[in-house]
C-alpha cells in the first residue's frame, strides 16, 4: 500500500474514532456519566461545557461576536475557540444549539494534523519513521480524547505541527505555500492560544539557529538559557511562599504572577486529588514540593491506578487508554534525547520539548486532566522524536529506561492492589515511593557499574601487557 492511502486511511480512522467517541459521550454521558451538569449536558470536559454554553449565548444575543474578545466572557481566556463556535452556531447550524457540530471541527482539524506531522518527519526521519510518528498524532489516545471535545487543543495541535512543517526545510529556501502556511497557522495559534504561537517561534528560531552548516553552536548561550530556566525552578522550589507575594516587575515579578497563579491552582488539583496524596505532598520538604508536583505530573495519567482505582466504567475504559498510550510513549520519549544527540537540531527539538513537558506538568498541578492535555499541544514534537527514538540503536540507557518505568509499574500498582484489593502487603505510599525510587536508582547505578567494569576489561584486553616473568 502507498504512503499517501496508508495517511488516508490514517486520516479517515482518526476521524471516525474522533467523532464516535464525541457523538457517543453526547449522546450516552448523560445516562452513563457521572451527576453533574457537565456530564448531564453530555460533555467530556467542563472547559467544554462553559465555553460552549456561553458561544450559544453569544450566538443567540443580539452582541457582535468580536464581544467574545471583550473579557466579559469569561471561558474563554483567549476568546478564539468561543468565537469560532459562536459563528458556528449563529452562521451555520441554523440558529440552533448543536454542539456535535463543534465537535465535527475538533475531529476534522485534529485528524487533517496527521498529513503535516508527516510531511514534517519526513524531511528529519526514513518513510517508515515518518509513518509511525503521523500514526502517533493520529491515535494517542489523550489526542483522540480532545478531538472529541470542544476544545482548543485540537486546533493548537495541528497549527503547531503546520507550522514547524512550513518552517524546517533545512539548506532550500522557503516556497510561497511554506509562506501561506506558516502565516496561516501562526494566525491560528495567535488567535486560539498566543502563547503556543511564542512557543512554536521559540522552537523554530532554535531549529534555524542549530541547523545552520559550519556554524559553532554558542554552548555558552545554550547553557545560560538552560540556566534561567533551571534558575526559575530551584528559585520557585526554594522561595515558594516570597515569590508568591512578589509584585515587582522584571524577571522575578513574572515568575512571581506564575507562581502565584500555580500555587493558586495547585492547591486546588491537590484538594481535589486522593487523601494519600494530600498527605504525601504535605509531608515533603518545601524545597521537594514543586519537584514532587513535576516529577508526579509526568507519571499522569498513571496507569496502575487508571487500571484499579475504582470508576464508572466509561471513565475507567478511557482512563486505561489513556494511561497505556503514554506508558508506550514515554520510554521512547525518554530515550530521545540520547538517540538524537549527534543531530543539532533534533537535540534542541528534544530540550525544548521536555521543557514543556516539566512546564505542563508543574503548571497543571500533577492533575491528571490539565497537565496531559497542556503536553499533547506539543504531539508533533513528542511523535516526531518518539519515532526516532523506536528506529535508533537502542543503548544501555534505553533499557534502564525501560527497567525505571517497570519499577514504578509494579511498585505503585502493588500500591494499588493492597487498597482496592487487598492483595499483596500494606506498605505504605511513602515506603512504596521510597521503594520504588530505591530500586530504580540501584538498578541503574549498578547497570552502570557493570557496564564500566566491562569498557575496563575491553581496554586492558586491548593492551594485553605482557606479564612479568619470576
Amino acid at each position: 500500500m502507498s504512503k499517501n492511502r496508508i495517511l488516508f486511511l490514517f486520516f479517515l480512522l482518526a476521524f471516525t474514532l474522533r467523532m464516535a467517541l464525541g457523538a457517543g459521550a453526547y449522546w450516552f454521558l448523560p445516562i452513563i456519566g457521572y451527576d453533574g451538569p457537565t456530564q448531564k449536558a453530555g460533555y467530556q470536559f467542563y472547559d467544554a461545557y462553559r465555553r460552549d454554553t456561553q458561544a450559544w449565548h453569544l450566538a443567540q444575543s443580539d452582541q457582535p461576536l468580536t464581544a467574545a474578545f471583550s473579557g466579559e466572557y469569561a471561558a474563554d481566556q483567549y476568546g478564539g475557540l468561543l468565537w469560532m463556535s459562536a459563528f458556528t452556531y449563529r452562521y451555520l447550524t441554523g440558529g440552533t444549539h448543536q454542539p456535535l457540530a463543534v465537535t465535527l471541527l475538533a475531529a476534522l482539524t485534529g485528524a487533517a494534523g496527521i498529513f503535516f506531522v508527516f510531511a514534517a518527519a519526513r524531511r528529519l526521519l526514513d518513510e517508515k519513521s515518518a509513518l509511525i510518528a503521523a500514526a502517533i498524532f493520529a491515535f494517542f489516545p489523550e489526542a483522540i480524547l480532545l478531538g472529541a471535545s470542544q476544545m482548543r487543543e485540537p486546533f493548537l495541535m495541528t497549527a503547531l505541527a503546520i507550522f514547524f512543517y512550513a518552517s524546517t526545510r533545512g539548506k532550500q529556501p522557503l516556497q510561497p505555500m511554506d509562506w501561506f502556511w506558516l502565516v496561516f497557522s501562526l494566525g491560528l495559534l495567535l488567535f486560539i492560544s498566543p502563547g503556543i504561537a511564542l512557543l512554536a517561534l521559540v522552537a523554530v528560531a532554535g531549529w534555524a539557529g542549530f541547523s545552520r552548516e559550519r556554524k559553532k553552536i554558542h554552548w555558552p548561550i545554550v547553557l545560560a538559557a538552560l540556566g534561567v530556566f533551571l534558575l526559575g525552578l530551584i528559585t520557585l522550589s526554594l522561595s515558594w511562599e516570597n515569590l508568591v507575594r512578589a509584585h515587582a516587575g522584571g524577571l522575578f515579578g513574572v515568575l512571581g504572577a506564575w507562581a502565584r497563579e500555580t500555587a493558586v491552582w495547585n492547591a486546588h488539583v491537590l484538594k481535589g486529588s486522593s487523601g494519600i496524596v494530600q498527605v504525601l505532598f504535605a509531608s515533603l520538604p518545601p524545597g521537594l514540593a514543586l519537584p514532587f508536583v513535576a516529577f508526579y505530573g509526568i507519571l499522569q495519567p498513571v496507569l496502575p491506578a487508571a487500571l484499579l482505582e475504582p470508576s464508572l466504567p466509561f471513565w475507567q475504559t478511557l482512563g486505561i487508554f489513556r494511561a497505556l498510550g503514554w506508558y508506550l510513549l514515554l520510554p521512547f520519549l525518554a530515550y530521545a534525547p540520547f538517540a538524537v544527540w549527534k543531530n543539532p537540531p533534533l537535540r534542541w527539538l528534544s530540550l525544548l520539548t521536555w521543557c514543556w513537558v516539566v512546564i505542563a506538568a508543574i503548571r497543571g498541578g500533577g492533575d491528571q486532566w490539565d497537565n496531559p492535555r497542556y503536553r499533547v499541544i506539543a504531539l508533533v514534537w513528542l511523535a516526531i522524536l518518539s519515532a526516532y527514538a523506536l528506529a535508533a540503536p537502542k543503548s544501555r540507557w534505553f533499557w534502564r529506561i525501560v527497567f525505571v518505568e517497570a519499577v514504578l509499574l509494579v511498585v505503585f500498582g502493588h500500591w494499588y492492589g493492597y487498597r482496592y484489593l487487598q492483595i499483596g502487603f500494606n506498605v505504605g505510599i511513602r515506603n512504596s515511593l521510597a521503594l520504588a525510587l530505591g530500586l530504580a536508582i540501584l538498578g541503574v547505578v549498578t547497570d552502570w557499574l557493570w557496564e564500566y567494569r566491562q569498557s575496563l576489561s575491553v581496554i586492558i584486553q586491548r593492551l594485553n601487557l605482557p606479564q612479568e616473568k619470576k
